[in-house]
């Protein structure tokens, strides 16, 4: 039987440590750049640290009226309404910056955009929703890169983590890094795909090569202008978005179609390791509507991933903690 690997950040977690790969180290990371200056230029100093700060601080607020229950009638559609449920399921009652997670922050802002768009019109309100997406996805990014460190995490592994990568015929990963294909090697590495893009891809607005750049070149032209350096892995095509409609966003290459093709395309077995319930519906849906996957083992870190992801995968699935597959891999 064919057997493929869907991955998800809890890889790095486990051997990068949760006090730098965790949701909440983070975001105290991106505080601390924030403070630090660091993202200023992103906005072409036109926010203060302050006002960035502010921005987040904003949104942790939006985060605790979705909590109580309130501004539900600004919702688009179902599936907004669904990660709203899930925010008032297992939210607590007053959330921080570290605490929220990292793609809910772009939930909080589509709905505070919403609630202006009446007021702004749908064209100002747009614009303003993009230029925002853009930016909170800079700085994710940025925080997840970690000065480039992430890419080091695969010097943890256990010995027996490479034999094990290797019995898979594809693997998916949600992360943006490059430490499965360090492992691997060059001969194997091809079995890789990364679903939500990687760091050293440029975005098709940033990549002369691309098809979006052949159509919108003055456009382009004027954000690779304002590019600051030694920060590419920013205008990378690593994607962040709070639904499923938008992960492979309004951009779309041919290879992004091509990496949604091949995830479509699989059968036999999948696996599941290092990736939380609430995260990543559009991956689950398209699990459920694969008749060819016959066999669904879930790696769980937690009692209540274990009870949550039922929710989410309708399949038959196999549980298994994922602590006892690392302890075999030493």
């Amino acid at each position: 039987m064919e057997r493929n690997l869907l991955v998800g950040n809890g890889i790095n977690i486990q051997f990068g440590g949760a006090d730098a790969y965790s949701n909440s180290a983070i975001m105290a990371r991106v505080v601390e750049n924030i403070k630090a200056g660091k993202y200023t230029p992103l906005t072409e100093n036109s926010l203060t640290v302050d006002e960035q700060l502010g921005n987040f601080e904003g949104l942790v607020q939006r985060i605790d009226k979705i909590k109580e229950g309130k501004l539900a009638n600004f919702a688009d559609g179902l599936f907004m309404l669904t990660d709203m449920d899930r925010i008032k399921m297992t939210y607590p009652d007053k959330s921080s910056i570290t605490s929220v997670f990292m793609e809910d922050y772009f939930l909080a802002f589509e709905l505070m955009n919403n609630i202006y768009k009446a007021k702004d019109g749908e064209e100002i309100s747009e614009f303003h929703r993009k230029i925002m997406f853009e930016l909170l996805r800079q700085m994710l990014v940025d925080g997840i890169y970690n000065d480039g460190l992430i890419n080091d995490v695969w010097k943890n592994y256990y010995s027996g983590v490479r034999g094990y990568l290797e019995g898979f015929s594809s693997i998916f990963t949600t992360n943006y890094d490059y430490n499965l294909e360090s492992i691997l090697g060059n001969e194997n590495s091809a079995k890789v795909c990364h679903l939500h893009g990687e760091f050293n891809k440029l975005a098709p607005k940033y990549d002369t090569s691309s098809e979006f750049y052949a159509k919108n070149q003055a456009e382009c032209d004027a954000l690779i202008s304002r590019k600051i350096t030694g920060m590419d892995h920013v205008y990378s095509d690593a994607v962040m978005s709070w639904s499923w409609l938008d992960k492979y966003g309004a951009m779309i290459e041919p290879d992004s179609k091509e990496k949604e093709e091949r995830y479509k395309a699989i059968s036999g077995r999948l696996e599941i390791i290092g990736l939380a319930p609430g995260n990543d519906e559009h991956l689950f849906l398209l699990v459920d509507n694969n008749p060819k996957i016959q066999s669904v083992i879930y790696y769980y870190k937690s009692d209540e991933e274990r009870s949550e992801m039922p929710h989410h995968l309708h399949k038959h699935v196999t549980y298994q903690r994922v602590d006892k597959l690392w302890e075999s891999l030493k």
